[in-house]
């Protein structure tokens, strides 16, 4: 009987043995974060659902950043939604904050006392899209903003290409194909690479340009781009001036 027992206990240890590495072995997921205010929490960020259920709210912050970039979508519920309002400013201010960039899909950042008096977000400025559902609930509070540069889809300047060179003596003149543009840039040079050249600006207007004292039997190289405010085009394909 007592070698019965002796084996039913090491069969059971060998069973709770057995089980404890299985259950190791099988991955626990991950509980939601949540900050002191009961809120899931997303890099420092407090969030909740909004009632609508399509979008969240920002509740409160946790962190200690100068500069809070909202994200675009938050992760909550298995769901990737736009937020679209701010609760409160609860942390914000509190933990040194003095700007927040918030998307576009934000329309709603009231924050009122009992006595109807905006007391948040006085030392923090907003940075918003132009024209945004965000700057518009940025102005209609009277908070503090500025405007992002949109480089989300940055427009490239439209160059153009040199169409012609005739080249008489120590002179030789170009054309181009004419675009809208502030000016047009031209360089020139003996070397290919364009090491040492030469740089000449025109008009807006202009379509052709002649170039003075090339030296006798050299070959040179030209190339154009296009300026349209500070931003210019990339350089076209080298032509070669031909040997005088």
């Amino acid at each position: 009987m007592k070698k019965k027992t002796k084996f039913y206990a090491l069969l059971l240890a060998m069973v709770l043995s057995l089980t404890q590495m299985i259950g190791a072995a099988v991955p626990v997921k991950a509980a939601t974060k949540e900050c002191s205010h009961g809120y899931t929490l997303v890099n420092g960020i407090g969030i909740r659902m909004h009632e609508c259920g399509e979008s969240v709210c920002i509740t409160c912050y946790h962190g200690h950043s100068k500069r809070v970039v909202i994200p675009k979508t938050f992760k909550l519920n298995g769901k990737n939604l736009p937020p679209t309002q701010f609760d409160s400013d609860n942390g914000f201010s509190e933990n040194g904050v003095k700007e927040i960039v918030i998307p576009d899909t934000l329309d709603y950042l009231g924050y009122w006392d009992e006595d109807e008096v905006n007391t948040s977000y006085k030392d923090i400025t907003f940075f918003v899209h132009k024209g945004s559902k965000a700057a518009k609930a940025v102005q209609a509070e009277g908070y503090k903003y500025r405007y992002l540069n949109d480089n989300s889809n940055p427009q490239p300047v439209k160059g153009t290409s040199i169409k012609r060179t005739v080249r008489i003596q120590n002179l030789t003149k170009i054309t181009w194909k004419k675009v809208k543009c502030d000016k047009y840039e031209i360089r020139y040079s003996q070397k290919k690479n364009m090491k040492n050249a030469k740089k000449i600006n025109c008009g807006k207007n202009k379509t052709s340009l002649v170039i003075k004292k090339l030296k006798k039997n050299r070959k040179y190289y030209v190339q154009i781009r296009t300026k349209s405010g500070k931003k210019y085009s990339a350089w076209s394909k080298v032509k070669t001036i031909s040997k005088r």
